[in-house]
Order: C-alpha cells, then structure tokens, then sequence
C-alpha cells in the first residue's frame, strides 16, 4: 500500500520512522514547497540518527491510505492540501486528540472511509528538527459502521508490516472518550503547571488534578450514555508510569514552542457539554484558564 501522512511533529515523525523503513519509496510526508525547502536543508534527527525521509508537495497517484497528524490549529488547512492525494478508495486517519476532528474530515470528503483511530501511550517529544522517545505507544483503531470494516482489515495488514503497535476494538468511540479523559488531565495539568510526566508520576497536588481532571470526563462521558468505569480512570496511571520522566505531552511541547496549543480539544469540548448536561467542572474550568493565560503572552 502507498501511505502518506501530514504533520511531521511528535507523532508524525514516530510512526512515519516505522512506515519509511517497512514501505520504502510507497511512504511519504505530504508538505508545502516551503516546508520541504526547510525540511531538506537541515537535517533531522529521530532519536539522535538521522534521517532523510521522503516529501511530496504534488501528488503523483492517489494514496492507499493517508494519516493527519497536524495539530488542531493546522487541521482545516490539511484537509484541503491532502485533496489531491485523495482518490475513492483512499482511507483517512485522523490522529488528532479529541472526538471531533473524524467528523470534520466525512464533511471534507463524504465518499471516503474515516477511521476513528487513537494513537497512545508514546512519549515521543519533538523539539527543534529532532525527536525522541522510548515508547513506540500503539495505534488504537476500529469500525464505527460495518462498512468500515473492510478499511479496518488493512489498516490492521499495513500495521503488522511495518511493525506499528496497534489493538483493533470494536467501540472506538468509547475508546476515543477514554483517550479524551486522559489527556484532558494529562496534557492540561502538564501544560497548566509548566511540568513533565515526572510531575504526574510521584503523589502531590499535580496528580491529584489528573485525577480530578479526568473523574469530571468520566461524569460527562457517563450522562452522553458513555461507560467510563474506575477501573478506565486508574489504568491511565499504569499507562504514564513506564513514560520517560523527563518526556511532556503535545500540549506542554507547544507552550515550550510558543505555539497554540489545542485546548479546544480538551477543556474546550467537554466544558460546554458538561454546561448543556448541568454537570460542575471546575477543575476542567480552572484548567483552561491557567493555559489561556499562559497563550495570551506567548509571541
């Protein structure tokens, strides 16, 4: 299969190292004529080797199945540069946090198969042409519609070739709420309080907010009709205790990068559901604050 992705940040880069090294010339990162100019003048660094991976500001042939790995703010504008790369048969992956951002892409291209896909438990951090990590994390995938099923078939072979970590569920939407409750601790506290998975790692103040955080998704998950069970909320605390100590999530790296950052993912989507299901979220509120301030002054 030819496979593409766009956005080579944190996550891009992790997984298209896998894509690259099983695919060869049927992989590429999808750019801009700027962005491959910058991209091909400097070298790259993945994990301190580097490597020369292939761009592609035209599309040649359509892709068997395309990857959107952009941050939210870069989401609209990627769905127009990939159109070329589009044929009907293409599939489209968004991995993108949220719960939102499959929607945005079946309104940009109706006749096309959209996988709801989680990518998770990785640390990979990108700063500065490089990136590094020590978890691979894995690629959580499957049908919402049994017309899906055929894509989520080769997802699931292109995945075991090119060696990618992944786990085929049959209630990704579930699967994708319990992923939101995650980083809306995860990534907020980290971003809120200028802190790394170290922070969140050892028991204080700033661990007791990841669980707060989380226990008010679980709340609003629950009234959508959702299940997210005590049991979901502490497997999360499994999840970041193998995590690099030194490592941060998307969204503190953005702050580090004076970029901004996806809040409307997090806080920003489920405080206005919790609002029109009448359920308090204040720590989530609290959150979303302390990170608006801290964008307000970023240059």
């Amino acid at each position: 299969m030819k496979v593409g992705i766009i956005g080579r940040g944190a996550i891009g880069s992790l997984y298209g190292m896998q894509f690259y090294q099983a695919l060869k010339e049927d992989f590429c990162f999808i750019v801009d004529a700027q962005r491959k100019k910058q991209y091909t003048s400097q070298p790259f660094l993945c994990n301190g080797k580097e490597v020369h991976f292939p761009y592609q500001v035209e599309a040649k042939e359509p892709l068997d199945v395309l990857f959107i790995a952009t941050k939210f703010g870069g989401f609209s504008q990627a769905i127009e540069q990939i159109r070329p790369f589009v044929g009907e048969n293409t599939i489209l992956c968004s991995c993108l946090n949220g719960i939102s951002s499959e929607d945005l892409l079946q309104e940009a291209y109706p006749e096309n198969t959209i996988v709801r896909t989680i990518v998770q438990g990785m640390d990979s951090t990108y700063l500065n042409q490089s990136v590094t990590y020590h978890l691979l994390g894995e690629i959580v995938f499957g049908a919402q519609k049994e017309k899906e099923e055929k894509a989520c078939d080769q997802l699931e072979a292109l995945f075991q070739q090119a060696k990618v970590p992944y786990r085929r569920v049959t209630d990704i939407v579930r699967q994708q709420w319990n992923k939101l409750m995650f980083n809306c601790g995860l990534n907020q506290v980290c971003a809120a309080f200028y802190t790394t998975y170290g922070g969140l790692q050892v028991p204080g103040p700033l661990q007791d907010l990841f669980f707060a955080a989380m226990k008010e998704v679980q709340m609003v998950a629950r009234k959508k009709g959702i299940v997210l069970t005590d049991e979901d909320v502490q497997a999360w605390f499994d999840v970041l205790k193998p995590m690099s100590s030194e490592g941060m999530p998307s969204m503190r790296q953005d702050i580090l990068s004076k970029r901004k950052t996806e809040l409307a993912l997090f806080s920003g989507t489920v405080v206005p559901l919790a609002k029109q299901l009448d359920i308090k979220t204040p720590v989530l509120i609290d959150l979303a604050k302390r990170i608006e301030a801290i964008e307000s002054v970023l240059e």
